[in-house]
């Protein structure tokens, strides 16, 4: 049985704009990246002092306003945690304490840098009912027998909408008062088929249903849109939701996955203190898992698809795998930037860009000569590091707060710090609307005049049999 009016609110973690989460979060990653593993009250303390600086221009996180101390907690809690699982606790028994470790979905983002691709696995993971909620509201869903994938229903519907003959577009309120605020759709029990022909029967019959508006009614329906839109899934305007034709094989993911849950909710007796902790825990740890499946689902585009684009609906080209991966899709782009840069001053020096990517050990990728930029030297050689990532909005570089994070090799530093003012970084960032490359010229010298920091991530040790005690031998 399947009503329209049987409305339930399912709420969802409030986060930042899509722009500001994408600005962020390597800020979060890398900082959990950073600490992860460490006890939990040093892991606060640690991300206290650096998210206060981000956010506030201070590290003296003690010393500021409760409101803004608020703030800084947030974002360490409510988003880099809860919403964006980038790390989990886990409490060693021996010890007494909690311990805080980096989640794979973290690991792959910092590997990666491909922002789409973690909201993805994000939307994969999320489910109803989790651990993202104060108690109250989890055993709220839980005595409502709540069990959903909402991403993943959302994409099924819209899915199964583009294959019906009227092919009709639906809308943001259709599918939050229809779908995301339905309690019967919200328990598991109703097909998306019953549900497009309830819409399509209320338009034809020309039925009106409660409006969703208003911050309490409409921003937990927001916020699921906006993580599908970070994950690329879906393309929206002021009325309309539709698929992204450009994702077919993360569409199908989500859509074969929409009954794996990663999660069981109902074997724990919540009522139970210490059962509590050991839920958050192991929703925690399960929903910072990276699907690797995922890692398999970048598109070109060329022939039939199966996946239709906003424009009535109608077919558009199809979908395979590609071949380039992010660091040599930034490489290729910075090298013809260059060779372009360099045939403008003079021609005959077109054939000093060398792509040499591939090469190993070198700590650069790209050896180009400074031209136009540097007319004292122009024929001095420049080496280039390039380090690309992708998102879907566009950085916010005017912004006070904007900030990123890259990371770069022991050779790569070395190389920075021997080729000093000709060794430069450039920074691609692939967005949905277009694409940014930016420099970074000597950040050796930055870094050492503190405009940039840099810290190592991993240590190498070296030791002789002078510092061993042979402990077993078999």
């Amino acid at each position: 049985m399947y009503n329209p009016a049987n409305q339930y609110r399912c709420t969802i973690i409030r986060g930042k704009s899509q722009t500001d989460m994408e600005d962020l979060l390597p800020l979060y990653a890398n900082m959990v990246h950073k600490f992860c593993p460490c006890e939990e009250e040093q892991f606060k303390t640690s991300c206290y002092r650096i998210l206060s600086k981000a956010l506030f221009a201070t590290e003296a996180y003690n010393q500021m306003s409760n409101s803004n101390q608020k703030t800084v907690q947030n974002h360490l809690t409510e988003i880099a945690g809860t919403l964006l699982g980038l790390y989990y606790p886990c409490y060693d028994y021996k010890s007494g304490k909690t311990y805080i470790y980096e989640s794979e979905s973290c690991k792959y983002l910092i590997d990666n840098e491909d922002y789409p691709t973690f909201f993805k696995n994000l939307c994969l993971n999320f489910q109803f009912p989790n651990g993202a909620k104060w108690f109250q509201y989890i055993e709220e869903d839980i005595n409502n027998n709540i069990r959903l994938k909402p991403f993943c229903y959302v994409v099924n519907l819209l899915y199964y909408a583009q294959r019906q003959l009227e092919k009709e577009l639906l809308t943001k309120q259709e599918i939050g008062y229809y779908v995301l605020n339905n309690l019967d759709v919200l328990q598991g029990n109703v097909p998306c088929s019953i549900v497009y022909d309830q819409i399509m029967r209320d338009r034809r019959n020309n039925t009106k249903r409660e409006k969703l508006s208003g911050s309490y009614a409409w921003q937990h329906i927001k916020e699921q849109f906006n993580l599908l839109e970070l994950a690329n899934i879906i393309e929206t305007d002021a009325t309309y939701v539709w698929l992204n034709k450009e994702e077919t094989e993360s569409i199908a993911c989500l859509i074969k996955h929409k009954d794996d849950f990663i999660f069981d909710a109902y074997k724990y007796m919540i009522s139970s203190k210490a059962e509590r902790a050991v839920y958050l825990e192991d929703w925690k740890t399960a929903y910072g898992q990276f699907n690797q499946e995922l890692l398999n689902v970048h598109t070109k585009f060329n022939g039939n698809v199966v996946i239709l684009g906003r424009d009535k609906q109608n077919a558009h080209s199809g979908a395979t795998k590609s071949s380039v991966d992010l660091g040599d899709e930034g490489e290729a782009l910075v090298f013809r930037l260059e060779q372009e840069r360099v045939r403008n001053y003079k021609e005959r020096l077109v054939n000093k860009v060398l792509l040499l990517g591939k090469t190993k050990g070198l700590g650069y990728d790209i050896s180009s000569i400074e031209a136009d930029e540097n007319p004292s030297r122009p024929e001095f050689a420049r080496y280039i590091e390039v380090k690309a990532t992708k998102r879907v909005t566009e950085p916010s570089f005017d912004s006070p707060s904007w900030m990123d994070s890259l990371n770069i090799t022991a050779k790569e530093w070395v190389a920075a710090e021997q080729y000093g003012e000709f060794y430069n970084i450039y920074r691609v960032y692939f967005t949905k609307a277009r694409t940014f490359v930016v420099r970074i010229p000597n950040p050796f010298k930055k870094a050492e005049k503190g405009e940039l920091e840099v810290y190592p991530t991993i240590y190498q040790m070296n030791f002789d049999a002078s510092v061993i005690e042979k402990r077993y031998a078999e």
